[in-house]
């Protein structure tokens, strides 16, 4: 537990220091989402900040919220989102979270942590995109929570996560989205490195500890 306290500080230190950098003065928090605010459940809603598309029923795509007291060991720290939700089979997609805010023309720079199913089924692709523009992820199954770094330009409209399926009930895992205007410039890319080697170095301690569910 000392040693996840430590490693999120690091993160947040790390972060505060390129939000107050000069070089990042343009730069600005959107919005962000740890998934901590609600529940661990299955075949989630979601929150202020994103939701399940379609809202779940009738068996069709759908993602879970794991966490605490449901699938505990998937999650990365408090609740994390698996892209495969509970109802259903063959579904595609298997299961699409987005965000309620639509963002406006701009530039913008998405970070986010990513795995894999940890559970040895088949690896799963993982689309990520604002409006038209998109970018594909097929982790290993095994992989565990791995900072993404996206860039994209000259873009608007929701912000999605989609498992491209067919669904399983076993997707790909997300956690810490944070969204900000603009790209940042190369001085700034050292001080997010520094930033988020707290959550880098907790996802490979956690590597050895994942169970298979």
């Amino acid at each position: 537990m000392k040693r996840r306290k430590s490693a999120l500080l690091v993160a947040a230190v790390g972060a505060l220091a390129l939000m107050a950098s000069p070089h990042s003065s343009k730069a600005a928090v959107v919005f962000s989402d740890n998934f901590d605010s609600g529940t661990a459940q299955a075949n989630w809603v979601g929150d202020t900040v994103f939701q399940a598309v379609p809202a779940p029923g009738n068996g069709g795509p759908s993602v879970d919220l794991v966490g605490p007291g449901f699938f505990n060991e998937l999650a990365f720290a408090g609740n994390s989102v698996d892209l495969d939700g509970s109802t259903g089979s063959g579904n595609f997609p298997a299961g699409q979270l987005q965000s309620i805010a639509s963002l406006p023309l701009g530039d913008y720079t998405v970070q986010f942590l990513l795995a894999g199913n940890m559970r040895g089924a088949a690896s799963d692709t993982t689309v990520v995109s604002i409006g038209g523009t998109s970018f594909s992820f097929t982790p290993t199954n095994s992989q565990p929570y791995t900072l993404q770094t996206l860039t994209f330009s000259n873009v608007a409209g929701k912000f999605s996560f989609v498992d491209l399926g067919p669904s399983d009930q076993i997707g790909n895992l997300i956690d810490n989205v944070v969204v900000t205007t603009g790209v940042p410039e190369p001085s700034t890319w050292a001080m997010m490195v520094l930033g988020f080697f707290g959550v880098g170095l907790l996802a490979y301690r956690r590597k050895g500890q994942l169970r298979l569910a």
